[in-house]
């Protein structure tokens, strides 16, 4: 299960992380994975939706997720709680 760090998140896309000062930008998609989070989605919650949602196929939903988690993960925005 993952769960955001404490984040300011807007609808346009904008990241401010409190801690550093820092101001980062989201595409659409990117913005669409940061509200499912923070609506508490699973992993495989956040796939469906996407399915629902994007045209893509299946196998680049679970690719692009994975690495845009790892991203989060590398910045310190998400933290991956134990199972």
């Amino acid at each position: 299960m993952e769960k955001l760090k404490d984040l300011y998140f807007n609808d346009k896309g904008f990241i401010f992380d409190p801690e550093s000062g820092s101001i980062y930008s989201l595409n659409t998609t990117g913005a669409f994975v940061v509200k499912q989070l923070q609506k508490g989605a699973t992993v495989s919650q956040i796939g469906q939706e996407f399915r629902k949602n994007f045209e893509v196929n299946g196998a680049k939903i679970e690719k692009d997720l994975q690495e845009f988690l790892d991203l989060l993960l590398s910045y310190g925005f998400l933290i991956r709680s134990p199972s």
